[in-house]
């Protein structure tokens, strides 16, 4: 599901961005000029993009097609509403690839549904819910319009400047522009300094035909339109969908739900994993344990919160940790040894974001350490866990 997240984010970038005269060097303030007009001209687009992906947790190659068409309906920050089809046609890469071959993502302006045909699966639910949070943060389609809002504060809050005036991509003359967040842009998305993002303007129709995301160790995504076509008619009939009769229906707001963890203690969190629990022999001093959480939602983890002298979380789990493993903005990430195995060590970032993090799979479970600890720290007490 993340592909097709970052993949219908890139083709939102190509309806909302827009190229300034040659030669200047833009500020934020033009380029939202030139921007704003674009997205009051453009009503539709229709796009075939071809994506790669390369991180931590996955890579490969996907062609997504996608449709968008603006209505004359509004939200309630007065911005247009806008329908959405996406579909991947292609994918190829890890093991994983091939199960989301097929997925879509349509929006009719006040429902969306995720289908997975692989998993005969839809995810169902309003997307005002999304907008406000209430189908939870893990959700694949709240994390997809998440990262279209944060793309959006990029845009807002970046200085603008042309690398290239003549660049061919895709049998397209282009220029190549660069975003460079403000101070302000990196401490509000805790991204910036982290995160470099280019962007090539054909120069016919002033809109992105190729994206380049580089967030250096946490990954980095490309996008190029195959196909671009503007404000040709798209029927209604493109935003509707009906799910397969024999298909697993699930309600968003139910799945955010049983994402909400619960809070428990230590012991009943044992009773309810398929794995053994374990808890730090040694914590810095004046450390303590505050809260035990547990989730269960396409994966078991158990979190346990201390805070005292530092403030760190230890996070365990097995199918994956949805939200765990985040680097902060500005850190370096090395590879290290913990107990017996090879993990990953992050550390520094920016203002709060300092701290460390540390990650690694031990018997099949997934284990993560933390917080406002100093690398020394973390490692004791990974190594202590019991």
């Amino acid at each position: 599901m993340r592909i097709l997240r970052f993949a219908t984010v890139l083709m939102l970038v190509s309806m909302v961005l827009v190229a300034c005269a040659p030669g200047q060097t833009l500020t934020a303030e033009e380029i939202m000029q030139r921007m704003q007009a674009a997205r009051d001209k453009l009503q539709t687009a229709h796009t075939v993009a071809e994506v790669t992906l390369n991180s931590p947790e996955r890579s490969g190659s996907f062609s997504i097609e996608s449709w968008a068409k603006k209505t004359d309906q509004t939200d309630a920050a007065g911005k247009a509403i806008v329908q959405l089809r996406a579909k991947v046609l292609q994918a190829s890469g890890d093991d994983r690839a091939a199960n989301i071959v097929g997925t879509e993502f349509v929006n009719d302006g006040a429902t969306f549904w995720l289908y997975n045909p692989q998993e005969n699966k839809v995810v169902t639910g309003k997307l005002s819910e999304l907008h406000n949070g209430g189908v939870g943060a893990q959700d694949p389609t709240a994390q997809m319009m998440r990262m279209q809002e944060m793309l959006q504060q990029l845009l807002d809050g970046s200085d603008v400047t042309i690398e290239s005036e003549s660049e061919q991509v895709a049998g397209r003359d282009t220029r190549k522009i660069r975003l460079t967040p403000k101070a302000e842009t990196q401490e509000q998305l805790q991204l910036g300094s982290v995160v470099d993002t280019n962007l090539w303007i054909d120069k016919e129709t002033d809109l992105p035909v190729k994206a380049l995301i580089d967030a250096k160790d946490l990954g980095r995504v490309e996008a190029t339109a195959a196909t671009l076509e503007l404000n040709q008619p798209i029927a209604d009939e493109r935003f509707a969908f009906t799910p397969p009769a024999n298909a697993e229906v699930i309600n968003a707001a139910e799945i955010a739900k049983q994402a909400r963890p619960q809070t428990t203690t230590l012991d009943d969190a044992r009773q309810q994993v398929s794995f053994p629990v374990l808890e730090p022999a040694t914590l810095p001093d004046g450390a303590q344990l505050d809260e035990v959480q547990l989730l269960n939602l396409r994966s078991e983890t158990i979190v346990q919160n201390y805070s005292g002298s530092v403030t760190f979380s230890l996070v365990q789990g097995k199918g994956g940790l949805p939200g765990a493993g985040e680097a902060p903005a500005g850190a370096q990430a090395q590879t290290v040894t913990v107990r017996g195995q090879q993990g990953t060590l992050v550390t520094g970032g920016t203002g709060a974001e300092q701290g460390t993090l540390l990650r690694w799979e031990e018997n099949g479970v997934t284990f993560v350490v933390a917080g406002t600890l100093s690398p020394d720290q973390a490692l004791n007490i990974a190594e202590s866990l019991k």
